[in-house]
C-alpha cells in the first residue's frame, strides 16, 4: 500500500479536519451573541433655529436642553427594570427642515453630542458625519456612534447639543430637525 494512503496519516486528517470544524462553528456562533435583538427603540424629534450668517471657521453649537427621556415609559411598555438595560446605542440619526425648503449643502460636518444635565463635564457622541459631499440635498443621514448611552438616557432627560460646521454661509435663518433614534439592549 503506499504511503499517502496510510490508515495513520488519514486519521490524523480527519482529526484535522474535524478539529477546523468545531473552531469555525464555535467562532460562527460566539458571533451571533452579539446580534442581540434591542428591547426596544427610542425615537425623537428635535427642533432647533439655526441662525443667517453663521461664519464658516468654526463650529456652531445649537443646544437643546431638558429633553424627556420618557425612559418610565418605555420601561413600562416593554415590562422591564432600569438595571435590567445593559446597553443604550444611536441606531438612527438624520437632519432635516421643517419643511423641507432648504439646501442643506451649506453644512460641511456635524457632530450630535449627549449631555446629563445635572454633569456638563461628559459629552457623549450619539451620532456624526464624515464630510458631507457637495450637492444639493434637503437632508443629511449621520452615522451612529457606537458610544454607550445608558447613562444619559436613563435619566429622566438630557441635553443634546448639535455641533455644525459650515461650508456655505446661510443666507437666512431655518429651522432644523433632528430625527434620531436609540436601541435599547438589556442582560
Amino acid at each position: 500500500m503506499p504511503k499517502f494512503l496510510s490508515n495513520k496519516k488519514s486519521t490524523k486528517s480527519v482529526g484535522l479536519l474535524l478539529m477546523l470544524i468545531l473552531i469555525f462553528s464555535s467562532s460562527f456562533i460566539s458571533c451571533r451573541k452579539d446580534n442581540a435583538r434591542p428591547a426596544f427603540e427610542m425615537r425623537y424629534f428635535i427642533e432647533f433655529e439655526v441662525n443667517a450668517g453663521a461664519n464658516l471657521f468654526t463650529y456652531h453649537q445649537y443646544p437643546v436642553q431638558k429633553i424627556p427621556t420618557g425612559i418610565d415609559f418605555f420601561l413600562e411598555q416593554n415590562n422591564i427594570e432600569e438595571d435590567e438595560i445593559l446597553t443604550v446605542n444611536t441606531s438612527f440619526a438624520r437632519l432635516g427642515t421643517v419643511f423641507d425648503n432648504e439646501d442643506l449643502s451649506i453644512i460641511d460636518e456635524i457632530i450630535i453630542d449627549l449631555f446629563i444635565p445635572t454633569d456638563q463635564s461628559i459629552n457623549y457622541e450619539a451620532a456624526y458625519t464624515l464630510q458631507i459631499p457637495v450637492r444639493s440635498q434637503s437632508r443629511i443621514q449621520l452615522v451612529p456612534s457606537i458610544t454607550n448611552l445608558r447613562d444619559v438616557m436613563v435619566a429622566e432627560d438630557f441635553d443634546l447639543v448639535p455641533n455644525i460646521r459650515f461650508r456655505g454661509i446661510p443666507t437666512r435663518n431655518f429651522t432644523a430637525q433632528l430625527e434620531i433614534a436609540f436601541e435599547v439592549f438589556r442582560e
